[in-house]
């Protein structure tokens, strides 16, 4: 009887372990395999899809919010933040300010116009949604103007931030017409018309 439960308990032991160890085998190889071919993949199509995006972008416009050189002046002085604007500051309007000196054509002065518009009202959404909310409901007001030279361009930028206005500076991607780099058109606001006095007061129309 001792020698036949001897020569039993290895087979009933082999019999009960291996079941577990090609379960143990089964889920460690797939977890390796997951992350040595899975995931790399999956962090490079990740990788690849902000590549694209970037690249879009950079053929569409570059926004230069910081690259001007602000004039220095005694007058720049922020009286009121833009993110204390409300209903007592309307009217509100925006202003394009088109760099003239560049003499593009009517279509890709639209153009700009429209990525100078867009990004505008985007970074104003962001710094003072109250001023927006308002300029929405009293119209959308916006307004185009012509701008000489790019200096002027420089300073109208240095007197816009010293009054807190939203701006948007667009770069041309240098496909058509112009260089590339070039300054085409300023966004500034929305902001309260009054703020615009001494800004853009002396341009002329478009």
């Amino acid at each position: 009887m001792a020698s036949l439960s001897s020569s039993s308990s290895p087979s009933t032991t082999a019999e009960i372990v291996s079941p577990w160890l090609y379960f143990l085998a089964g889920s460690l190889v797939s977890a390796v395999s997951f992350w040595l071919l899975v995931l790399p993949i999956h962090k490079n199509n990740k990788k690849s899809v902000n590549n694209n995006d970037d690249d879009d972008d950079d053929d569409e416009y570059d926004d230069d919010d910081d690259s001007l050189d602000e004039p220095l002046s005694n007058n720049n002085v922020v009286t009121k933040q833009c993110h204390q604007w409300g209903a007592q500051d309307a009217p509100y309007k925006m202003v394009l300010i088109v760099n003239t000196s560049l003499n593009m054509g009517k279509g890709k002065i639209a153009a700009q116009c429209g990525h100078a518009s867009v990004g505008a009202y985007k970074r104003a959404s962001q710094r003072c949604p109250n001023a927006v909310k308002w300029w929405e409901r009293t119209g959308c007001a916006k307004i185009a103007v012509k701008c000489p030279t790019e200096e002027e361009l420089a300073n109208i930028y240095a007197a816009a931030r010293a009054k807190d206005i939203p701006l948007y500076l667009v770069e041309d991607a240098g496909r058509t017409q112009i260089a590339a780099g070039s300054r085409t058109v300023l966004g500034l606001g929305p902001a309260p018309v009054h703020v615009f006095e001494g800004v853009t007061s002396h341009l002329k129309l478009m």
